[in-house]
């Protein structure tokens, strides 16, 4: 369902008729996670001068959202529909700040130079590939396409850990991270549960976003400067 075809029959608040109110609890309490690691990545955005995420999940991330935005609708309901816009908008003041500050991400001098050029081109390419990806193959609430992202970017964490910042890593981010993806893969997991693509998507995710957690606690990251504070 696209969003012109949603604004024409928007449904009910919640879709009791597809997803029990346990999932659909779990769901928006995930969602609403998610939406605190947007808010903070943009508060550090403005106070930092930091993008508090890796690139390549802003690229991906970018993509993802406009197209369960506006081309593939959730069928949870009225409550995600916002939710998943919420989304979208909060990552517009994001990949505003992909353009502005994540070329620190980057050690490579030819890279860090070209940044902007290459995300100006990376962006609409990855949302050519997610938008047919989503509709020829994904399931309802696109979550093949999700947790594939929500992989990388769990890798890409683990590089961005040992890129010297300003402040420390957040700890909301990686809990926000953990907590939001999995009891997003656990309403998943209840709803498809044969469906063993998505099951290894959700172990390896945690896996990995653990080992982040780990290294959050119990190692060291570089800094620029001992002056910041972390948020």
């Amino acid at each position: 369902m696209t969003i012109w075809e949603y604004l024409a029959d928007p449904g009910p608040w919640f879709n009791t008729d597809l997803y029990t109110v346990p999932q659909i609890i779990m769901f928006t309490s995930g969602a609403m996670l998610w939406v605190v690691v947007y808010i903070v990545t943009i508060r550090r955005l403005l106070k930092l001068n930091e993008l508090a995420i890796p690139f390549i999940a802003v690229t991906l991330n970018f993509g993802t959202e406009i197209t369960t935005a506006v081309f593939f609708v959730p069928d949870m309901g009225s409550v995600l529909v916002i939710a998943y816009w919420a989304w979208m908008v909060l990552d517009i003041f994001i990949v505003i700040g992909l353009f502005r500050y994540g070329a620190k991400q980057v050690r490579t001098p030819y890279l860090k130079q070209k940044f902007a050029v290459m995300m100006a081109v990376w962006i609409p390419l990855l949302f050519v590939v997610q938008y047919n990806f989503i509709l020829e193959y994904d399931l309802p609430m696109a979550p093949l396409n999700s947790f594939m992202i929500n992989l990388v970017m769990s890798a890409a964490f683990i590089y961005l850990f040992f890129v010297p910042t300003e402040a420390a890593k957040s700890k909301i981010i990686g809990w926000c991270k953990f907590l939001g993806t999995g009891i997003i893969g656990v309403v998943f997991y209840t709803k498809y549960p044969e469906n063993g693509a998505l099951t290894s998507l959700y172990i390896a995710v945690a896996l990995v976003d653990v080992f982040y957690l780990y290294l959050l606690y119990l190692q060291r990251p570089p800094r620029l400067g001992e002056h910041a504070t972390a948020i």
